[in-house]
């Protein structure tokens, strides 16, 4: 399936309404997954922070009826399709609740943005922590070859997450979607083939 990333970021808020998308952040998932192919035909896929359900739409496609797509978030994501499930979880105090539902998963899907406060170093230590818990979910679910992406803002830790993720997949690479606002600090963490 061939997916043409226009230029700026702008420009994916009209074409998610066009394309019946719930945001234009489906369109990240699609330029992830145009680069790195990290979802395929018939996988188990867990949307961590689904709401409002475009990456679990995308990812839904993309698995195709036979595959299954897990939204979790603490909102509920409704009317996806046959092939989609809903737990409602915090990914921070639910862990229990999501590991308990769900095992071996082929993919890891975590577009999690924290309450934003006004203050930079606030933000950034709040979306750090949502990548923390999301990669620590990961490697519990995640099968052998599975693969996560996460997102997170550059700043403080960054470097340390990026480290720490590498210990546990092959190849792990920050990338930024055209979709991304050009001024916005959020960086998807790419991680495949789970060790």
């Amino acid at each position: 399936m061939q997916w043409h990333i226009e230029r700026k970021g702008e420009q994916f808020y009209g074409r998610a309404k066009e394309a019946g998308y719930r945001s234009r952040a489906a369109f990240k998932l699609l330029e992830i997954q145009e680069k790195f192919h990290i979802i395929k035909k018939n996988d188990v896929v867990i949307d961590l922070g689904a709401a409002p359900g475009s990456w679990s739409q995308v990812a839904s496609e993309l698995v195709g009826p036979s595959g299954k797509v897990i939204g979790v978030d603490v909102q509920p994501v409704l009317g996806l399709g046959r092939n989609f499930t809903f737990i409602r979880a915090d990914i921070i105090h639910g862990k229990g609740k999501i590991t308990s539902e769900v095992k071996d998963a082929d993919v890891v899907l975590a577009d999690l943005s924290p309450e934003f406060s006004g203050s930079k170093e606030v933000d950034i230590g709040r979306a750090h922590n949502l990548a923390s818990a999301s990669l620590e979910l990961a490697k519990k679910i995640l099968k052998e070859k599975g693969n996560f992406v996460c997102k997170i803002f550059q700043g403080s830790g960054f470097e340390d997450f990026i480290k720490e993720t590498r210990k546990y997949f092959e190849k792990v690479v920050a990338f930024k979607p055209k979709a991304s606002q050009k001024e916005s600090a959020e960086v998807y963490v790419v991680c495949l083939r789970k060790l």
